[in-house]
C-alpha cells in the first residue's frame, strides 16, 4: 500500500494541471500569511466593503453560490457519466470537505462568529442586504473548502499548467466572495482552501493508493456503460 501511495503523490506532482494550481496557491498561501500576520481579525472583511456597490452584489452571490456543496457535488455526480473515476473522485473529495467542515464548525471551533455577529452595524460601510444574515459557525469557510477542492481536481483531470491557473483564479474568486458578502473572514478563507485541496489530495490517495479502484476496466467508462454479469 505504501508503494501505490508514494506512486499516486508521484504521479500528482508531476501533473503540469495540479502544478499550474499549486504554484499559484503556493503564492497566494504566501501573500495570505503576510495579510494575516500584518492585519487586525475582520481588517479585510472592513476593506472589501469599503470598495464593495450595489452592482457587484448581484454578481457576487451568483458567484458564490458555485460553491454550494449541493452544487458542486451536482456537477460531481454528473462527471460519473463521463468516466467513473472522475464522478468518484469528487465525490470523495466532497466527502472529506463535508469531515472537515463539520468537524471544524460544529466541534472544534464552534464559537466563532460570523461578520455579522463580530462586527456593529456602524463599522460596515455599507451593509449588502441581499446577502444571508449567518451570525455562527465561521471558521473554517466550507465554500471556499468545497470550490477549491473541486477546482484542484479539476485542475489534475485537465492536466494543463495554464488551466490549472486558470482554475485556481476561479477558486480564488468564489471564495473571496465569502468575505465581499461578509460571510466569512480572511482567516476563514485561508484555512478552509488549504483543506479544500487537502481533500482532493487525500481523495487520490484513497482512489489510487489505497484502494487502487484503476486495476478495474470500469472505473474508466461511464456509469451507464457499466455492465455488471449476473
Amino acid at each position: 500500500m505504501a508503494m501505490e501511495i508514494n506512486q499516486t503523490l508521484q504521479q500528482l506532482r508531476q501533473n503540469k494541471g495540479f502544478k499550474g494550481f499549486l504554484y499559484s496557491f503556493a503564492g497566494f498561501l504566501i501573500v495570505g500569511i503576510v495579510v494575516i500576520l500584518t492585519t487586525n481579525h475582520g481588517d479585510v472583511v472592513l476593506f472589501f466593503n469599503r470598495y464593495s456597490g450595489e452592482k457587484w452584489d448581484g454578481l457576487m452571490q451568483f458567484l458564490t453560490d458555485l460553491g454550494l456543496g449541493t452544487v458542486v457535488a451536482g456537477v460531481m455526480a454528473a462527471l460519473l457519466f463521463w468516466k467513473v473515476r472522475f464522478g468518484f473522485t469528487g465525490l470523495l473529495s466532497l466527502g472529506f470537505v463535508a469531515i472537515f467542515t463539520n468537524l471544524g464548525k460544529k466541534v472544534l471551533f464552534d464559537d466563532r462568529a460570523r461578520p455579522f455577529n463580530y462586527f456593529y452595524y456602524d463599522d460596515f460601510h455599507r451593509f449588502i442586504y441581499t446577502a444571508e444574515l449567518n451570525y455562527h459557525y465561521s471558521f473554517p469557510s466550507g465554500h471556499s473548502m468545497t470550490i477549491f477542492a473541486a477546482m484542484s481536481l479539476f485542475a489534475v483531470l485537465a492536466g494543463k499548467q495554464w488551466a490549472g491557473v486558470v482554475f485556481f483564479i476561479a477558486a480564488l474568486v468564489i471564495g473571496f466572495t465569502r468575505i465581499y458578502l461578509l460571510q466569512h473572514f480572511f482567516l476563514d478563507v485561508y484555512v478552509g482552501s488549504v483543506l479544500g485541496v487537502l481533500s482532493t489530495i487525500l481523495a487520490l490517495i484513497f482512489v489510487h493508493g489505497i484502494f487502487r479502484l484503476d486495476r478495474f476496466s470500469w472505473f474508466e467508462k461511464p456509469v451507464y456503460r457499466i455492465r455488471f454479469n449476473r
